[in-house]
């Protein structure tokens, strides 16, 4: 049998996280066992188990490498959304693609018992999805009513200072207050992209200021 190779690590993940590494080994290993072909990959690294989109990414891979099933490290790597996931390994039934989970076997979503316990583990999986979620919402908004950075890098106009707090920066919040006033004057984000270039204008990257980072500054109130 061949099959394809799905590995993913969600844009949660910590260094407790099993690692991309670790997966792609645990699969080639249940693949050797089990005497099946690995015959593709896909990766996924930051991605959401929430997101229907890669289903199709997934449908194209197996179709790109000619694959009958489908290899991977956990069922909750496949998917975190009960509905999606039952539809999707439904589909592939149909089309005589089987579903491979390490250490476990095949696993099947038509039998009463076999849809039974997927869906309650895809049940699982989206639950403890959704919590994650909310307690990440919770502590950025925490962090922001704080004054504190939510992520690597601080929003323009402002800097990080040594106390860990966010601090005005002087140059970025003068270029704040030009495309406010622009906007103001009625130009669209394409035209205060171009003036801020002629105008010599730093954007933060160092590369020419492009319209979508002019319209991500205006939508987020900041000019």
């Amino acid at each position: 049998m061949t099959a394809l190779a799905y590995l993913r690590r969600s844009k949660e993940s910590d260094a407790r996280t099993v690692s991309l590494d670790v997966q792609r080994a645990a699969v080639a290993a249940y693949c050797r066992t089990a005497e099946i072909e690995v015959v593709g990959e896909i990766e996924d690294d930051g991605v959401s188990g929430g997101k229907r989109a890669r289903f199709g990414r997934i449908n194209a891979g197996i179709q790109a490498a000619g694959a009958r099933a489908v290899v991977a490290y956990h069922l909750d790597r496949l998917a975190r959304d009960t509905a999606g996931v039952l539809d999707w390994m439904e589909d592939l039934t149909r089309r005589g693609i089987a579903v491979h989970v390490c250490g476990r076997g095949e696993v099947e979503a038509t039998s009463a018992a076999g849809r039974l316990t997927v869906g309650v583990e895809a049940l699982v999986a989206d639950h403890y999805r959704r919590v994650i979620a909310e307690k990440t919402r919770d502590a950025l908004a925490r962090l922001r009513a704080q004054g504190r950075r939510t992520s690597r890098f601080p929003p323009y106009g402002a800097r990080l200072a040594q106390d860990g707090m966010l601090a005005p920066d002087p140059s970025e919040q003068a270029t704040v207050a030009r495309i406010g006033a622009l906007r103001a004057a009625g130009l669209s984000v394409r035209r205060i992209a171009r003036q801020l270039v002629r105008e010599g204008v730093p954007a933060r990257s160092g590369r020419p200021w492009q319209p979508t980072v002019v319209a991500r500054l205006i939508r987020r109130g900041i000019s």
